[in-house]
This record gives C-alpha cells, sequence and structure tokens, in this order.
C-alpha cells in the first residue's frame, strides 16, 4: 500500500474506553511517520478538548469539531463555521425546544454552556473552563459547533429545517446531537487537506466507528472500521480491525504499513 496520510477518530477508534492511548500504538505511529507517512486525528471533540492528546501525539494535522476546523503544524488551513447571526439564531431556537437539556457551543472565546455543568460526570472532563450564558441574548461569535441534549434524530430534524445551512449529527451511542455548517464534514476537511498537502485520496487510510466516520471511510483510499463501531460503518469499510480497547489501529497499521504483527 503506497499511503501518505493516516487519518484516525479519536473516541471509539484511537482512543481506549478509558481515554487513553497505549504505548504500543504510540510506538507504531512514530515508526509509521519515521516511514515518512503523515499522521492526522480528525474528531468532533474541539481544538481545546483534543490538546490533553495532541501535547503528547503531536499530530501533523488536526481536523477538530467534526470537520469544523483543520490545522497544520500549528495553521488553521481550513474552516466550515456558523456565522454568528446563524449560530445566535440556532442557539436561541434550541432553548425553546422543551426536550433539549445542555446546549453547548465552542467559539474561538470561549466555551459556553446554558446552565452548570456536573463535574462529577467524567464526560465533562477538560471542560471546567465552561461559561454560563444565556443562549437568547445574540452572543455568539463565528461558531465551530452547538451541541444539544436531545432525545432524538427526528427531534433534530425538526431543528434543522429551520436552518438551511445546518446539519445535525448524533452522537454515536449518545442522546447528544452536533449541530454545524454543512460543509464541516470530516470527508470534506479530509480532502480540503490532502489537496493542500498534495496528497492524493487514494493514499490515504482512515480509521473509525461512528456515523461521523462514515463518509470518509467509504471515500478515502482505505477505510478500517473498528469492531466496536456501528455496522454502517463497517459495511462500507475496505477492512476491520481489532476493537479500540485492543489497540485495533495499530495492530491494523503494523501488519499492513510495517509489514509485521
Amino acid at each position: 500500500m503506497n499511503i501518505k496520510m493516516i487519518v484516525m477518530d479519536l473516541d471509539g477508534t484511537l482512543l481506549r474506553t478509558d481515554k487513553t492511548v497505549s504505548k504500543y500504538t504510540l510506538d507504531v505511529l512514530a515508526k509509521c511517520r519515521e516511514k515518512g507517512i503523515m499522521i492526522a486525528i480528525a474528531t468532533a471533540r474541539s481544538v481545546h478538548n483534543t490538546k490533553v492528546f495532541t501535547d503528547f501525539m503531536t499530530p501533523d494535522v488536526q481536523i477538530t469539531s467534526g470537520g469544523s476546523v483543520a490545522i497544520h503544524n500549528g495553521q488553521t488551513i481550513h474552516q466550515a463555521l456558523l456565522i454568528g447571526e446563524e449560530a445566535n439564531a440556532l442557539a436561541s431556537h434550541l432553548t425553546t425546544v422543551d426536550s433539549v437539556g445542555y446546549i453547548t457551543a465552542r467559539t474561538d472565546e470561549g466555551y459556553f454552556v446554558n446552565k452548570p455543568l456536573d463535574l462529577s460526570d467524567p464526560s465533562w472532563r477538560g471542560y471546567e473552563d465552561a461559561i454560563i450564558v444565556d443562549f437568547t441574548q445574540n452572543i455568539l461569535g463565528q461558531t465551530q459547533k452547538i451541541v444539544a441534549e436531545m432525545p432524538s434524530a427526528k427531534v433534530a430534524g425538526e431543528v434543522v429545517s429551520h436552518f438551511p445551512n445546518v446539519k445535525a449529527t448524533s452522537f454515536t451511542g449518545e442522546s447528544r446531537v452536533s449541530f454545524a455548517n454543512k460543509n464541516a464534514t470530516k470527508w470534506q476537511v479530509v480532502s480540503a487537506v490532502a489537496s493542500h498537502l498534495e496528497i492524493d485520496n487514494r493514499n490515504i487510510v482512515a480509521f473509525g466507528d461512528g456515523f461521523n466516520d462514515l463518509e470518509m471511510i467509504e471515500k478515502c483510499g482505505v477505510g478500517v472500521a473498528m469492531a466496536n463501531g456501528i455496522g454502517e460503518v463497517k459495511s462500507v469499510a475496505n477492512f476491520i480491525c481489532d476493537t479500540n480497547d485492543n489497540d485495533g489501529v495499530a495492530k491494523w497499521l503494523a501488519e499492513h504499513l510495517l509489514g509485521c504483527e
């Protein structure tokens, strides 16, 4: 395989369930980089919430907020954001939906939330800097994404019907939905980054487990689904590797790119 770039989702893919990365995985990625292969992450997490991993992984490319932002060697090379007027209208509308719980928004100015976080819940780890705001007060500038707790995709569909430039993406296994610019997808940004770096899409291997990974798994040169991934992703993948808790990404890379088990 003539692979020039490895693109990996984080949660459920590169990260174990306890949100760690094994030494074995880091060693395999380092060996891939020694062969001249670029390392990229593509995650629904924001740049801020990804920092705890990128500080020690030092990927060449970071695609964050589900495809809203792409950074190469510290420089932003692609963005697909919600503009202030649209972001404010969406956030304000979400406050009127009875079934919606937490509403959060990530902007360059900070991480905003509609009510105090339950910091005893490990899923909020890394969000201690959240700023509590009233989303009816038009406080948002350009926004990477807005995430809301809601019970069903049907409710999300009703919300986006009012906003033609917004898409809704459900979090796999969670009752949360991400609202973002309709052009903010992992695949569109991977393709844009590849063009910027003069890498053919056929020379990219992508790993993922959830709905927002599906398109890049299907359209990159080689798509690898995690054994713990959803059926829809597995159905379009070229390969299925071991689970995230069993170093599936690293095992596949070691076998197929490094020529060893």
